[in-house]
């Protein structure tokens, strides 16, 4: 029997922050992330511990938007990962993958640098209501991430809207709680799948697939999967249900 290869979103997909918690409350929960200081920022619930159990049965691939090394401070498998929306591969040797980084590279040389359009969405920017930065993997940069430092969506949601005209039409703006990001059309976390997907079914191409995600960033590499799952709390299973008849 072959296991299955899990593709799984990490955050508000297997653990959350305190305050997405049920009733906001930690107590009894299972830490599952730090902040760099060592704070505690992300929990499962005991439902979400016994699913990860449940998907380690097979072989769990992290895709996340997160770094590499912010993905370290994560009580989750690191190799094989996709980290960074697609933008670094980490193997089952735990070593980048360089075959992907250079197909990336090459693509980046092709429009603006990050930088310039970097410099171009945060003009202006208050230092006191968002914090921005440029996410670099392997010495390439690759996206840009804007934060409300008040956790307040709505303003963060008003405010990719007004950069919009700011970024290259072929950039995608993702926006998803308090997290904005801006990213040029060569990075995709479906790509990045696509990528190890076709690599294990040239070795095994009977296992089963299974693509796990909360946001609509995520459909993109679940679509490729044999199966998909999503959080019934979750941003992308928001959108299925939404005006449909079968739910009420």
């Amino acid at each position: 029997m072959n296991a299955p290869l899990v593709f799984a979103d990490c955050d508000d997909t297997l653990f959350q922050t305190a305050r997405k918690c049920p009733n906001g409350n930690t107590d009894g929960l299972k830490c599952m992330s730090t902040l760099v200081d060592g704070t505690q920022s992300g929990f499962a619930t005991a439902r979400q511990t016994s699913f990860l159990a449940w998907l380690r049965a097979g072989t769990v691939v992290p895709v996340t938007a997160r770094s590499r090394e912010v993905l370290g401070r994560v009580d989750i498998e690191q190799a094989p990962a996709v980290v960074s929306n697609g933008g670094c591969i980490v193997g089952a040797d735990n070593e980048i993958d360089q075959e992907w980084h250079s197909r990336l590279a090459r693509l980046s040389r092709d429009g603006p640098s990050i930088s310039d359009i970097y410099a171009q969405v945060t003009q202006g920017l208050s230092g006191d209501d968002f914090r921005h930065w440029i996410v670099t993997e392997n010495d390439l940069d690759l996206y840009i991430v804007i934060k409300s430092n008040r956790d307040d969506y709505v303003a963060l949601a008003e405010l990719g809207q007004a950069l919009v005209p700011n970024i290259p039409e072929y950039w995608r703006l993702h926006g998803n709680g308090n997290n904005l990001a801006f990213l040029p059309g060569w990075l995709n976390k479906r790509h990045a799948v696509a990528y190890l997907i076709d690599k294990h079914r040239a070795q095994s191409p009977d296992t089963p697939v299974i693509g796990i995600g909360d946001s609509s960033s995520d459909v993109g590499f679940m679509d490729l999967c044999d199966f998909a799952m999503a959080p019934t709390s979750s941003q992308l299973w928001k959108s299925v249900t939404q005006d449909n008849s079968w739910v009420g």
